[in-house]
């Protein structure tokens, strides 16, 4: 079964063999009943489907049942599997099966609102062409169809996504002047989605090495619809084949399909609960959890319980990007693949409970919190949840009960606690069973809609003397007003003393240092912190946190824009010289890279440990002949953010990675991608791997 493939693609049901059959009877019908079923007979394991012409999307149920050499009567039926045909309408993305080699479809590039042009067409990619090639574009809503064939062949599975390029040439007007001169060109990014067969399995526990995704959804909003965009990354020496799990919320069952990927090469999988798992043509939608499992593990180990942690074996990385999309641009959320040795479980006898905290949440007048919690082992469990505010006092102990591989997302959490708070915190336990779990928090400006993602770090897990918060600011350019909020949770017994020190954008004056105090379980409040604790306006650079020696400490920001429609930001977690990279480490990797007209990025670089660097910066490109490369060195402290894949002259640039690598000096570095909209400018933080 394939996810949501559209009117004229021939698609496959497939089947395993079962030992003795000598044939095969496959049903197809318009209802999950069966009622008016037409059935195939076949000795083989696949049977091929194709509806030429649907005026609306349509699902279709299957089911399968064998037959052996010494009777006619027919074993159980299989599990029932769905698949949604979608009409085909101009759109911007195509599923098809993953070994098609060509495919022809139609897009619909939309006018300009100051008038008419002719154009000239091409594509940025020589597997791509686009007919026509000249002719007119008509005033918006108007505008013309294209028809984008594509070379499919050899291109491994996932999103493979080109631009469709418009010269426009402003059309005379009726007196023989010239309407219009104010746009030259118009670019439509074009997917094609090649998707891998997916099948009905069982909840069950992940192995050391899977990693999980916490939340990915295909869902409907107001005005609006939440999507998932996935990558993974392969930095073995071999390709690797990974198995999918998609386990919606409440279910028994689970959705899996296997993908490969090339061996240093990035998978983008857009969209997948709709793209892969078929949710949300057919007034569906669908939330929950991905397990990504290694299948050939001798080219993967097990990554470290820290999501930002470095190791040299760690081979495989992945992240999510789940933001609404609407005509106005998109607003999301960077959602990091926790490894399954990271969550957490019920505590041995005799043992210290290991707890999760979320910090800088907020139920307000401006914010809302969602929180979620997930169990991955595949067995019960029952949670406590504890909220306190920022002084560290219990305002709440909320219990819950997970099934197995349950996901559960409390929206509104606070508010149905009737707490209120400005800033807070809450504590996630194991209280009995024997599943294991991690959270999160989705916390959301009440007028901009803008959410951002506060992933779970566990209490006492991280032992350092110095914490680094990249990319703070308070800048003000007149169209936008950035500002950091500060958090530093002490998770020890004791008060803390910690100096704290500001580090400006490339070193372009002296740091400004000041100490302050922790309480044991307080959580120090640092708002617009660097107008507020060091004086500082219209400037940006990192932050360090240094004690005196290992310290418990947590240190968060949140970096966003100030409107007069709320504000539109991104979660920065401080690292440590455990999570960063030095040239006796492996290479740092951000993904979800892109510059075109849907996104820019910027990268962020900062030195974390006060030694002096060089960096070697790569962009690695799907399909590239040439790797473009730029050495950067760094002073100690130093901190810098720049526009690399435009500072390097590339273009409509999609699914790319930047490989952060140290290739001489005593420091270490860390990295980060921002992933900016280009309607909203709502900017998305995506931590180094």
């Amino acid at each position: 079964m394939e996810g949501a493939p559209i009117s004229g693609v021939v698609y496959s049901l497939i089947w395993d063999p079962v030992s003795g059959a000598v044939r095969y009877e496959a049903d197809e019908a318009d209802n999950v009943d069966f009622v008016g079923a037409t059935t195939q007979s076949t000795v083989g394991t696949s049977l091929p489907f194709t509806h030429p012409t649907v005026g609306a999307p349509r699902a279709f149920f299957y089911r399968v049942r064998a037959f052996g050499t010494c009777t006619n009567v027919p074993s159980a039926n299989s599990r029932t599997v769905r698949v949604v045909i979608l009409p085909a309408t101009p759109t911007a993305s195509v599923n098809v099966p993953k070994g098609t080699t060509r495919i022809k479809h139609t897009i619909f590039i939309p006018g300009e609102p100051d008038g008419s042009y002719d154009f000239i067409a091409n594509t940025d990619n020589p597997r791509a062409t686009v007919a026509p090639t000249t002719g007119v574009l008509l005033q918006h809503p108007g505008g013309a169809n294209f028809d984008v064939e594509f070379d499919l062949r050899d291109l491994g599975d996932g999103t493979f996504t080109i631009t469709v390029i418009l010269n426009l040439i402003p059309r005379p007007t009726l007196t023989g002047t010239i309407g219009t001169d104010a746009v030259t060109s118009k670019s439509q990014p074009v997917s094609v989605n090649l998707v891998t067969p997916v099948k009905p399995g069982d909840v069950s526990a992940p192995t050391a090495d899977t990693l999980i995704i916490p939340s990915v959804g295909h869902l409907a909003g107001i005005n609006s619809l939440w999507r998932s965009d996935i990558r993974v990354l392969n930095t073995a020496s071999q390709k690797a084949r990974y198995q999918l799990d998609f386990i919606t919320s409440g279910a028994t069952d689970v959705k899996q399909t296997i993908i490969e990927v090339d061996t240093n090469s990035t998978t983008a999988l857009d969209d997948i609960v709709h793209n892969w798992f078929g949710f949300g043509e057919v007034g569906d939608s669908a939330n929950g959890i991905l397990q990504i499992r290694p299948l050939n593990t001798s080219g993967n180990t097990s990554p470290s319980p820290s999501p930002n942690a470095v190791t040299s074996q760690l081979t495989t990385a992945a992240s999510s990007r789940t933001y609404s999309t609407s005509t106005n641009g998109t607003l999301g959320q960077f959602i990091p693949a926790m490894p399954f040795a990271g969550f957490i479980g019920r505590a041995a006898p005799g043992a210290t409970a290991s707890v999760l905290s979320l910090q800088q949440l907020a139920q307000s007048s401006n914010y809302r919190t969602n929180v979620g919690v997930v169990e991955a082992a595949g067995k019960p469990v029952s949670v406590v949840l504890s909220v306190f505010n920022s002084g560290g006092a219990k305002l709440a102990d909320v219990p819950l009960d997970l099934k197995a591989g349950e996901q559960r997302q409390l929206n509104g959490f606070l508010a149905t606690q009737g707490i209120t708070l400005d800033d807070g915190r809450i504590e996630v336990r194991v209280s009995d069973g024997d599943g294991k779990v991690t959270a999160y928090a989705s916390v959301i400006d009440n007028r901009s809609i803008d959410p951002l993602l506060v992933p779970a770090v566990q209490v006492g897990g991280t032992t350092a003397q110095r914490y680094v918060l990249p990319g703070v600011a308070d800048l003000n350019t007149g169209s936008a007003s950035w500002r950091t909020d500060m958090r530093i949770f002490n998770g020890a017994s004791t008060q803390q003393s910690a100096t704290i020190t500001f580090h400006p954008l490339n070193n372009a004056s002296a740091p400004i240092s000041t100490t302050v105090q922790v309480n044991p379980g307080e959580v120090r409040v640092l708002n617009s912190v660097l107008e507020s604790l060091f004086g500082a306006r219209d400037v940006g650079g990192a932050i360090h946190v240094l004690t005196a020696g290992n310290s418990q400490l947590t240190v968060t920001g949140r970096t966003y824009n100030q409107t007069s429609n709320g504000t539109f930001g991104q979660f920065i977690p401080a690292v440590t010289a455990a999570d960063g990279a030095d040239r006796t480490s492996r290479a740092l990797h951000i993904l979800q890279v892109e510059d075109s007209v849907r996104y820019r990025t910027n990268v962020g670089l900062a030195e974390i440990t006060g030694n002096p660097v060089v960096v070697e910066v790569t962009v690695n490109l799907p399909e590239a002949k040439v790797t473009p490369k730029v050495e950067i060195p760094l002073a100690a402290n130093e901190f810098r953010q720049f526009a690399i894949i435009k500072e390097l002259g590339l273009q409509n640039v999609y699914n790319a990675r930047v490989t952060v690598k140290v290739i001489s000096g005593n420091g270490a570095v860390t990295a980060y991608g921002s992933v900016v909209d280009m309607l909203t400018s709502d900017p998305t933080y995506v931590p180094a791997q």
